[in-house]
């Protein structure tokens, strides 16, 4: 028996509409700090906003965090096992690790927050943010606009 994917449309004002399938929704169990209630989320990417990608909420289209990838040794020791086990293993190159960027207008300035990233597991479209023990990480690192 063929089964067929169900396609959806994410209507934001932000980020445009954007098609999307249930497999590609992740999932936050434990929400986001300061998004606690806020649980699905897609990553969305516009190739003008690069090397950003969104951390969109399917339940509030008004929220869409921008993300700037990290490579794992950014982070110093990276998340906890224990940060780790709660996106249901998989492989570390299924784990992809991003921070969270505050964009001034017209992004004279841009930051990056080091100590706090998000993590998703790409298999399991399982995330979480981690808060990283290493208080040298800044939380407010700039980058080159």
């Amino acid at each position: 028996m063929m089964t067929l994917e169900t396609t959806l449309v994410y209507h934001s004002s932000k980020l445009g509409d954007v098609t999307y399938t249930p497999d590609d929704v992740i999932r936050f169990p434990q929400g986001i700090p300061g998004f606690e209630q806020l649980r699905e989320f897609l990553l969305v990417t516009r190739e003008e906003c690069e090397p950003f990608i969104f951390l969109a909420a399917l339940e509030r289209p008004d929220v869409a965090l921008p993300l700037m990838p990290v490579a794992p040794s950014t982070l110093g020791a990276g998340p906890s096992a224990a940060a780790l086990r709660a996106l249901d293993g998989g492989t570390n190159d299924a784990v992809g690790y991003y921070a969270v960027a505050s964009i001034a207008l017209n992004a004279s300035e841009i930051i990056v927050n080091l100590r706090a990233p998000i993590v998703i597991n790409l298999d399991t479209r399982l995330g979480c943010q981690v808060i990283l023990p290493d208080e040298t990480l800044p939380i407010a690192a700039p980058i080159p606009a």
